[in-house]
């Protein structure tokens, strides 16, 4: 089998690329909550990650679909000039979304503590200059897979998580540990790693208003439809940890629901990767390949079993007893994961297709499942009604996906 793969094909060597730095992002990942565990406990590990669930819930909320927009874009344009123009202007809108999103968190704090039992408005307060850098993280992602830079791409996921590791390490030695210095660490990582891919693509600022009308243009009719799905879809994803604070006494479950999601998200990046490689192909292809979808599918059902077998004894060795409740939250996300991540397959494909009504579509199915899930199953079920809300938000994704790809398709 080993030999039926071709190591000299491009896209082969750009799918191994990226899903090994995804695999090395996950083991960097792993480490990186192995030691906020460690050194923050549960109740503080709570309080971190729903910094995190709010950050990238309002990450979605200010993006107004241009990011998406410009990979579109760049993904379609042979032209290099007008790519780095395009370069360009993602990295000026980005820059501005940076200032909405400081500004946002700002407002976020005064209310914060009259919603949520744990007051952290102090803590959203002081960080809220560093939460700048936060919309670079999504802007790059995008630019880079529109660019086919997989191998930026790959470097940029795990570039964050290694300066993470070492300034915190350093940090620990010194006794210089608390829930500021952690999301400072975090949120400085991100401009760094963006800031080193602004050097490496080396975007161009002139003749900006061609180009920027030409995102406009484009944004009006495909990635503003993508947008007000993603406000329902993927902004409701980020509630969960939101929803569990809300209507829990204490942060200690969100801190559950978030290992969880970060044991299990490898299952979601087998299929998405596939799809994230094969971006700017399909582009050009009328439809996607029979093998690489078998393919997937068998290299994702095996990894399943796999994990399943293995997550228990996992927890308990690297995350101690104190986070057992987690495992029986991982059994039921592991397969929302799975469901989730060919969602993404066939997204890219209507993505790079221009089917922004067709996503749009999709989020709103998959924020509807959500949204019901974490309003009326949270309350009284808390993280595991979270966890089985993700597991029915999978199935919903993954079969809107499949009716629009069927459906266009059809049309074509």
């Amino acid at each position: 089998m080993i030999k039926s793969i071709d190591l000299k094909n491009k896209k082969i060597r750009q799918i191994l690329t990226l899903y090994g730095s995804m695999i090395i992002g996950i083991i960097l990942g792993v480490g990186v909550s192995v030691l906020n565990t460690r050194i923050l406990g549960a109740e503080t590990f709570g309080d971190f990650k729903f910094i995190q669930s709010v950050y990238s819930f309002f990450t979605i909320i200010i993006s107004f679909g241009y990011i998406v927009t410009a990979t579109k874009l760049l993904a379609e344009k042979k032209n290099e000039a007008i790519r780095k123009e395009l370069l360009g202007v993602s990295v000026i809108v980005t820059v501005i979304l940076g200032i909405i999103f400081v500004v946002t968190m700002i407002l976020f704090a005064f209310f914060q503590k009259s919603f949520f039992v744990t007051d952290l408005s102090k803590t959203f307060l002081f960080l809220a200059p560093l939460f700048f850098f936060v919309p670079f993280t999504l802007s790059f992602e995008n630019v880079l897979q529109g660019e086919n830079r997989i191998y930026e791409l790959s470097i940029f996921r795990i570039l964050p998580q290694i300066l993470y590791i070492g300034a915190i390490t350093v940090l620990y030695r010194f006794g210089i540990i608390s829930l500021n210095t952690v999301v400072i660490i975090q949120l400085l990582s991100f401009g760094f790693a963006s800031m080193a891919m602004i050097y490496v693509l080396k975007p161009k600022f002139s003749n900006l208003k061609s180009a920027y009308n030409l995102v406009l243009k484009e944004n009006n009719k495909y990635g503003f439809q993508v947008y007000l799905g993603s406000i329902i879809g993927v902004a409701s994803t980020q509630f969960g940890p939101i929803a569990i604070s809300f209507f829990s006494k204490s942060n200690i479950d969100v801190g559950f629901y978030s290992l969880a999601l970060t044991i299990t998200m490898p299952l979601a990046l087998i299929p998405t990767v596939v799809g994230t490689s094969m971006f700017k192909e399909f582009a050009n292809r009328t439809e996607i390949p029979s093998k690489a979808t078998k393919a997937t599918i068998l290299i994702s059902l095996i990894s399943l079993i796999i994990f399943l077998f293995i997550v228990k004894p996992v927890i308990i060795l690297l995350y101690s007893v104190e986070f057992l409740k987690a495992v029986e939250l991982a059994y039921i996300v592991a397969v929302g994961q799975i469901f989730h991540g060919f969602g993404n397959y066939y997204n890219r494909f209507l993505g790079s297709k221009g089917q922004g009504v067709f996503l749009r579509n999709g989020a709103i199915f998959v924020g509807i499942a959500n949204i019901l899930g974490f309003v009326f199953i949270v309350p009284f079920f808390g993280a595991e009604g979270a966890a089985y809300t993700k597991l029915s938000s999978g199935i919903v994704f993954i079969a809107s996906m499949l009716f629009y790809y069927n459906k266009f398709k059809r049309k074509n």
